[in-house]
């Protein structure tokens, strides 16, 4: 499994309007692309800001080569889109990541 992470720093005047234009609209046109099966947004709360939260989106494909699918037919749309609308007030950084084969991780028995 991919994970595909957009991590957000959002200034706090406007985290409502940018938290609902993401969940109503930029988030379900990512998903739509049907290159991702799952996602999941969670606001961070460690370290914390006075001035901004952060916002880290997690968007779950298959395989590599659906997020590199991704990247190549659907990001330029959708990151501009987000650019036009937000630009420089909004910091984001992302990152592609692996799951590892955890069946192999050794577990205690109270950790079971």
């Amino acid at each position: 499994m991919v994970i595909y992470q957009v991590l957000c720093t959002v200034p706090r005047a406007i985290e409502d309007e940018w938290r609902l234009w993401m969940l109503r609209e930029h988030i379900r046109d990512v998903m739509n692309t049907e290159m991702f099966e799952h996602v999941m947004v969670a606001r961070v709360l460690k370290p914390a800001d006075d001035a901004h939260v952060r916002y880290c989106i997690q968007y779950y494909a298959p395989t590599l080569e659906h997020y590199e699918q991704y990247r190549k037919d659907f990001a330029p749309v959708l990151q501009a889109a987000h650019n036009a609308k937000y630009g420089g007030t909004i910091s984001i950084e992302r990152t592609v990541m692996v799951t590892d084969d955890a069946e192999h991780v050794e577990l205690t028995e109270r950790q079971r």
